[in-house]
């Protein structure tokens, strides 16, 4: 089945039951709370979509903080589509829609242990900019890209 991707058009908060779904698939130990508790809060948050036969298979969230920076906060790709290129397109098309509106900067935060995420980030353009330790105690990489403005 072809892949195809897609940017969410309603209020993000629509999407919550099948973003919990999909978040409880992908991330082992997710919680609900975790994303709920955020999503209603978000400012101009963006959300694209992968989708493979009608459902959903992958997902890029982000939202502003501050005047020029993008925060892709949360995102993950189903099993069966990891090592084909989805994460990397979503990424290419979360960037190309932030810059078409104005940010200068995207910024991510990835689990220390999550190799092939800080590995796709640098690939792209990321440089690690911090680490920091969540509240479970867990380290964290802090990575950062700029972005390379839109022709007009």
């Amino acid at each position: 089945m072809a892949i195809g991707y897609e940017r969410w058009q309603g209020e993000v908060a629509d999407a919550a039951t099948p973003l919990l779904a999909l978040c409880r698939s992908i991330f082992p130990d997710f919680t609900d709370a975790y994303l709920l508790d955020r999503l209603t809060r978000l400012t101009d948050p963006m959300l694209w979509l992968v989708a493979e036969g009608g459902e959903w298979r992958g997902f890029k969230l982000g939202y502003r903080r501050g005047d020029d920076l993008l925060y892709s906060w949360l995102g993950g790709i189903s099993p069966e589509l990891r090592g084909q290129g989805v994460a990397a397109e979503l990424m290419c098309r979360q960037h190309a829609e932030a810059a078409a509106n104005g940010y200068r900067f995207v910024e991510t935060r990835t689990r220390a242990a999550n190799n092939p995420m800080i590995l796709l980030n640098l690939r792209h353009g990321f440089h690690v900019a911090g680490f920091e330790t969540d509240a479970q105690g867990i380290g964290v990489v802090i990575q950062r890209k700029a972005l390379a403005p839109t022709q007009a």
